[in-house]
């Protein structure tokens, strides 16, 4: 786009003939229509679904074409996004939640099919806000902790819980202003089932729509891990687990059992268990982990050793 100075020889029409048919380009010997000074005072305001653009009204325009890129440094020789604005403001809502806009507006003034378009303004950025994504859920003793994708213009991030599904985000937050993607609810509560989503948030009390939903049920890991050692067996025996629905039972023959490792029975229902695979006068290690009804894993209870043996040969 050539740009028009002061004077005629700077003037510059659209489709670069001039509507006389005559080829006069405002250069020279043609009407010498002066381009306006460029707007001043540019300002691009995110709101819900659209860009709010305002500028300051320049002496002599008529018109005002809006410009609109993805990266800084708007390019004012390719297509304007909008053209024939007679008013010192616009409204952009074809933009994008989460994509970030650079705008440029220049004047335009127009006498008798000649037009004149001044330099290009200051340039000015807005990005709408994109709901956060990814949102996961992973349950531990009294706590679930919370992780997401960052969202295209959040500065902050707000949590909601409930306990059925639907989360209410017009509600109050369970957590408001979060600064990073992540968030531990500590106030949860074990075999409780929360459904959590999370909003991104922007200065002008901007928020987005919520993320996908997503439950966990908290849960404790088994403690009190005891065992008697038998004939061929180990009889196990721990204290139940708030949340839990099973329970895993892990072995080794040596210390500090793998519980990343396959276990030796699963789906145990209840506090107690019995080793009937056990060799006598071999040593096992054993550890238990809780299951909740969402097929998540607990930490691991402590360790206990035992060993199996035969019954002493009856003596005279």
């Amino acid at each position: 786009m050539a740009v028009a100075g002061c004077g005629g020889a700077g003037s510059n029409e659209e489709g670069g003939g001039g509507d006389d048919g005559g080829g006069d380009d405002g250069g020279g010997g043609g009407t010498g229509l002066s381009a306006p000074a460029a707007p001043s005072g540019l300002e691009a305001t995110p709101q819900d679904g659209a860009v709010q653009l305002g500028w300051d009204a320049v002496d002599g325009a008529d018109t005002y074409n809006v410009y609109r890129s993805t990266s800084s440094g708007v390019d004012v020789s390719s297509s304007a996004l909008d053209t024939g604005i007679d008013q010192s403001s616009y409204t952009d809502g074809t933009a994008e939640s989460g994509t970030e806009y650079f705008y440029v507006v220049t004047a335009v003034a127009s006498e008798d099919g000649e037009t004149a378009e001044s330099d290009p303004s200051g340039e000015a950025s807005a990005a709408l806000l994109a709901s956060p994504s990814g949102l996961s859920a992973t349950p531990g003793d009294g706590t679930t902790q919370l992780s997401w994708e960052a969202a295209g213009g959040a500065d902050t991030y707000n949590v909601y819980r409930s306990t059925s599904s639907g989360v209410d985000a017009s509600s109050d937050p369970l957590g408001a202003g979060i600064s990073s993607t992540e968030y531990a609810d500590e106030s949860a509560q074990n075999g409780t089932e929360y459904f959590y989503v999370v909003t991104a948030a922007a200065s002008g009390d901007r928020e987005s729509d919520p993320s996908g939903e997503v439950s966990a049920v908290p849960f404790a890991a088994p403690s009190g891990l005891e065992g008697t050692s038998r004939d061929s067996e180990v009889a196990l025996s721990w204290q139940g687990a708030d949340g839990a629905d099973t329970y895993n039972v892990y072995r080794s023959t040596s210390s500090g059992v793998d519980v990343s490792a396959s276990p030796l029975d699963t789906g145990i229902s209840s506090s107690e268990y019995t080793d009937g695979s056990a060799e006598n006068g071999t040593k096992y290690y054993y550890r238990v982990t809780s299951v909740n009804p969402s097929g998540a894993e607990s930490e691991a209870s402590g360790e206990v050793e035992k060993t199996p043996f035969s019954d002493p040969p009856d003596r005279p």
